[in-house]
């Protein structure tokens, strides 16, 4: 019998000591994505500006399988919202984006990312959400440090 797809929500959100401006510049550039996300081997823009229509190929590992995705910047308010939405790839997803001031040089970072997981990913059924939850909240601990590093105050 085959797995039937399972769909799940993932949500993290950061808080950076830089303006919101300087922390979207460098989140809403995938090509940024290798130096934080774990098992990212590579993300490079095969088409647009960065804006709305831009499409990224990721080179990655998940699961000790690895793959490329292609993902495309579906919606973007800079410096306030950016959707991206995976166009080929083994595990289809939308990432909702989300910068909010909190203080002058303090900025929230939200993401929620709706994943649909078919075959073969729905056979890890229930353990694939909190495992990507886990992934997720760890590989996202590291862009603020990551940031306020490379960025002037």
């Amino acid at each position: 019998m085959p797995a039937q797809p399972a769909s799940f929500r993932v949500a993290v959100e950061i808080v950076v000591n830089r303006p919101v401006a300087q922390v979207f510049a460098y989140l809403s550039d995938l090509r940024h994505d290798p130096q934080w996300w774990g098992g990212l081997h590579s993300s490079r823009r095969i088409s647009g500006d960065g804006g709305v229509g831009t499409l990224y190929e990721l080179d990655a590992t998940l699961l000790r399988v690895r793959h490329r995705t292609r993902i495309e910047v579906t919606a973007q308010e800079p410096p306030r919202r950016q959707t991206i939405t995976v166009r080929s790839g083994p595990l289809p997803y939308t990432a909702h984006y989300e910068w909010s001031e909190l203080a002058p040089g303090r900025t929230r970072f939200g993401l929620v990312a709706e994943i649909v997981a078919a075959r073969p990913w729905a056979w890890f059924g229930p353990l694939l959400s909190p495992l990507l939850s886990l992934l997720a909240r760890r590989y996202f601990r590291r862009v603020p440090a990551i940031i306020e590093a490379a960025t002037p105050a």
